[in-house]
């Protein structure tokens, strides 16, 4: 999934969260849609829920949507929930252009970015820059068991790792 063009640099002076095995309570989180109801992802508690931040523009992100549309069929009866959270600044007006293209099967919404910063503890203060895709794994309570930062080598290979730690958080 990725090969020598550059991520999508989203944010100047984000901190960028280790991936993985940063164990931590997930807060609350609201993803706005339009035209349907928001989701919270509080509402998923008792499945395992696959969570990205995306740009709507982003060729990368277009490529994760792409993968999570050809895994998310699979999953759908071991109580997996994937969601995608776009944060751009025009994430509302894009939406409806973004989902025609590319037809997810599974909601996909959007919130500010001051929220998903928030979300994922990401502070202005530091240096180090923020890349999208951004994806979050939580398990059946609710809880972060990893986070994978855009430019990080999980999405590498993308399909094959989104499925081996859905596999890992399910058994």
């Amino acid at each position: 999934m990725r090969n020598a063009l550059p991520l999508f640099l989203i944010a100047a002076f984000t901190f960028t969260a280790p991936a993985a095995d940063t164990a931590r309570p997930s807060p609350l989180f609201t993803i706005q849609r339009t035209g349907a109801p928001p989701l919270q992802l509080s509402q998923y508690r008792g499945k395992v829920v696959a969570l990205a931040f995306i740009y709507t523009s982003c060729s990368h992100c277009q490529q994760l949507t792409t993968e999570l549309n050809l895994i998310a069929p699979g999953y759908a009866s071991r109580s997996v929930q994937f969601l995608e959270c776009a944060f751009n600044d025009d994430a509302v007006a894009a939406m409806p252009e973004f989902l025609q293209r590319f037809t997810p099967p599974f909601p996909v919404g959007f919130a500010t970015n001051a929220a998903v910063m928030t979300y994922l503890q990401h502070s202005v203060i530091d240096s180090r820059p923020l890349f999208v895709p951004h994806m979050v794994f939580l398990d059946r309570a609710g809880v972060i068991r990893a986070d994978y930062p855009g430019g990080d080598a999980f999405f590498t290979n993308a399909n094959a790792n989104i499925r081996a730690q859905l596999d890992k958080m399910l058994k």
